[in-house]
């Protein structure tokens, strides 16, 4: 059960929080992708660890890097070396990312529901849109006021999900594909980016919390309930995800626009400061 400290955890009772686990027991047996399999299954028992034991920071950290250095081991001869390189920061940094946001209702796993949805349709790699069905299953749950929690175990298995499909995409088309899964999931590298921007600019640890993350931002600017939030989220990531398949005929349109979004989003919210 996650319990409320009225800091980072600011829900109301004590909430079950594996839903995680539901995602990835209801997904995983129709993917028939054994390298997938195998990995985001380690992925997903780390978080689980974490869940249940509280696993330190470092040992999840060397344990991420592990997985994602074996996951790009079979890759390397179709991405060389600087692509090898930039997807292991990128793997670690964005797994990370679908974690730290993961702290309203709804919303880790609403935005990454269309992230993995326009992944799998742009790759053609449609076996993952069972992972897109497992999570519209467990938003019933996990809609405000929620029922049930995505837990590390779920976060882990997400973000990890993401990074695999950003590989398939580098791997078969180079730049264009590296370039397209980014701004797909370019909420999530917002929010990571602008966290360690404020706590560096403030003088705090870069892997501290706060509760001052976009959805934070957005609730607190609008004095809107937890339920319009999320749905704003979703809009932010959804024109990331068109804005994604545009650049696939128009790569620097689509470039242009992704850093405007982007900007927008670290401005208009604030992102950068605790104001």
């Amino acid at each position: 059960m996650d319990k409320p400290d009225e800091e980072l955890k600011i829900h109301e009772k004590a909430t079950p929080y594996l839903g995680g686990v539901a995602i990835y027991l209801s997904s995983i047996f129709f993917i028939n992708d054994l390298r997938f399999v195998f990995f985001s299954s380690l992925m997903m028992l780390l978080g689980l660890l974490d869940d249940v034991k509280n696993i330190s920071p470092k040992l999840r950290l060397i344990f991420e890097f592990f997985v994602i250095l074996i996951t790009l081991i079979p890759f390397y001869s179709s991405l060389g070396i600087i692509y090898f390189l930039i997807l292991i920061i990128l793997g670690v940094s964005l797994i990370n990312a679908v974690n730290m946001i993961d702290g309203m209702d709804g919303i880790c796993g609403g935005n990454a529901l269309f992230i993995i949805l326009f992944l799998s349709i742009i790759s053609k790699h449609y076996i993952f849109i069972y992972i897109v069905m497992a999570i519209i299953g467990f938003l019933f749950f996990n809609f405000y006021p929620a029922k049930i929690f995505l837990g590390d175990a779920g976060s882990y298995f997400l973000g990890y999900t993401i990074f695999y499909l950003t590989v398939i995409m580098t791997s078969n088309h180079g730049f264009g594909g590296f370039s397209i899964s980014v701004i797909v999931s370019a909420l999530f590298y917002t929010d990571l980016f602008f966290s360690f921007l404020r706590r560096i600019l403030n003088n705090r640890s870069p892997f501290s919390g706060d509760r001052d993350h976009i959805y934070d931002k957005i609730k607190r600017r609008y004095n809107i309930s937890v339920r319009k939030t999320a749905l704003i989220t979703y809009v932010f990531s959804f024109l990331f995800g068109i804005i994604g398949v545009i650049s696939w005929d128009f790569p620097y349109i689509g470039l242009s626009l992704a850093l405007m979004e982007f900007l927008f989003l670290g401005i208009y919210l604030k992102l950068y400061s605790y104001n």
